[in-house]
């Protein structure tokens, strides 16, 4: 094959490009038939806890039936016509599909990808003077290049034909899927998902498991570079290497060329072979791609941040998303904790909408109505932390380091593991608690709460959990010792505020 530049230039991207030209040649039957539907074909285990539903497509486009394997997200009997899903598709659905389900299910129920309706594309056996290797060749080779000794006209934009034009508008009629769109392929299925992303702009994000994309002079990467060059919506895109991969020139020139838009990256997998590498792929590659979505890169702030968050999230992936479940059982709480119960029912809907009504989300909605007719509460997060600190004047008896310990239970452990610094730092007061961490090293936390009472001091800081509260350490100062307790502060109404922590100190430095 040619290098020149042109023989190298990307096709624009498309979208049912052969449905479109046989429509154009003919108003016939293949423009007047029925789209085709999924039929149902009994089902097929994944593994011990986890199954999918097997159908059967008859593709006008690739002229012959299909075996496709559908799997269901937890929550899909319990939600409404209006909820979507997103939709992982996974070639080599035979054996692809079950890998998929186990690292997207472990991935989604701790909130790091979006719940999905997960689609496997089965390979054929032989047909049409083809083996079944050679037919999986095929199928997954876009036209252009040569695979496993292939010729360079194979099936590759006809099977992406058929999944754009066929097979979503099937899936997308029976289970309510819709974006975004995710492909996930090992082998020759991560050469054809790399030219999705490269030619078609439907179809914008892709996992691709040891992709050879350095064959025929970089003939695949210099696609997904053009299209690079050439701007458009954003791309996700990322690659795990074991025997293959990206060869470090072109992947150079790759992240050269992508707009800002673009998620890309690669990684190599030295542990793995081609053969053992598709769990850890797929599942660094799916958290990866919704690296975004999930709720540890989501705010720990207000409700309604969170909620705002998650509308950005929804617009870089080009269609609203459902926030995971524990980002919004979170941001329940805070909304609690903070008295917000109007955001605090905004978050409930949001569960509903996107989780389904169950006796949990009735609870919740019990938890709030009894809230708002409670008494508003004396102490809240939002007040605890607005609570200015005392001039150094109005504490300047309690200035100085302290030692001593706090501890749980009836006995008190010897010793001064624990100290407690207090000093002036231009004109403020700030406070600080030091213990000793696991490495020897001193850890510190600053105090965020500081009040000097008729009787000695209150001190404390957020307790870094859920539901989110105020330490408060509530002491009594008798001359050079200072000894209270610990209680957690602003909690959620109805919370357990669980045990409380006593401690001592004793000034030893003023």
């Amino acid at each position: 094959m040619s290098n020149s530049r042109a023989d190298r230039r990307a096709p624009p991207p498309r979208v049912g490009s052969v449905v479109a030209v046989l429509c154009l040649a003919s108003a016939g039957p293949v423009c007047g038939q029925a789209p085709p539907i999924l039929v149902a074909d009994g089902r097929a285990a994944l593994g011990p806890a986890a199954e999918a539903q097997v159908f059967r497509i008859t593709s006008r486009i690739l002229g012959e039936e299909r075996r496709v394997r559908v799997v269901l997200p937890p929550s899909f009997p319990r939600t409404g016509a209006g909820r979507r899903y997103p939709v992982i598709i996974a070639f080599d659905g035979e054996s692809l599909t079950r890998i998929v389900q186990a690292a997207g299910a472990e991935l989604a129920r701790n909130g790091q990808i979006p719940e999905a309706v997960i689609v496997g594309i089965d390979n054929t056996g032989p047909t049409r003077g083809l083996d079944a290797d050679a037919k999986r060749v095929f199928d997954l080779t876009p036209p252009g290049l040569s695979l496993s000794g292939s010729d360079r006209n194979q099936g590759g934009d006809r099977m992406l034909d058929f999944v754009e034009g066929e097979l979503l508008p099937a899936v997308d009629r029976g289970f309510r899927a819709g974006l975004p769109r995710v492909l996930i392929g090992h082998s020759s299925g991560a050469v054809l998902v790399t030219h999705a992303v490269a030619t078609r702009s439907g179809l914008r994000a892709a996992v691709a498991l040891d992709p050879p994309v350095g064959l025929q002079d970089g003939w695949l990467a210099n696609r997904l570079i053009e299209r690079a060059g050439a701007g458009g919506p954003g791309v996700r895109y990322v690659a795990y290497g074991a025997r293959f991969g990206w060869p470090d020139e072109m992947w150079n020139a790759l992240v050269a060329k992508a707009p800002a838009s673009w998620r890309i990256g690669r990684q190599a997998l030295p542990s793995e072979s081609h053969e053992t590498m598709p769990f850890l792929g797929t599942y660094l590659g799916l958290r990866e791609v919704f690296a975004d979505y999930s709720r540890l890169a989501s705010p720990n702030a207000s409700a309604d941040s969170v909620l705002r968050y998650y509308g950005a999230v929804g617009q870089s992936l080009g269609a609203a998303v459902v926030p995971p479940r524990r980002a919004l059982d979170r941001a329940l709480d805070r909304a609690m904790s903070d008295g917000a119960f109007e955001s605090a029912r905004a978050v409930i809907a949001a569960i509903v909408a996107g989780y389904g009504r169950s006796a949990d989300t009735e609870a919740l909605e019990r938890r709030v109505l009894a809230a708002t007719q409670a008494p508003r509460p004396a102490e809240t997060v939002a007040s605890l932390l607005a609570t200015p600190f005392p001039t150094p004047d109005q504490a300047r008896r309690v200035i100085g380091q302290w030692a001593g310990d706090v501890w749980m239970g009836t006995e008190r452990p010897s010793g001064n593991a624990t100290r407690l610094e207090i000093r002036v730092e231009n004109g403020r007061i700030v406070g600080e608690t030091v213990r000793q961490g696991p490495d020897g090293r001193p850890v510190v936390r600053r105090w965020e709460y500081l009040r000097i009472t008729p009787t000695g001091m209150t001190w404390g800081f957020l307790n870094g959990m859920e539901p989110r509260g105020v330490a408060l350490f509530e002491g009594t100062l008798n001359g050079d010792a200072l000894t209270g307790s610990m209680r957690l502060a602003g909690l959620p109404p109805g919370t357990d505020a669980g045990p409380q922590l006593q401690f001592a100190f004793t000034r030893v430095r003023p």
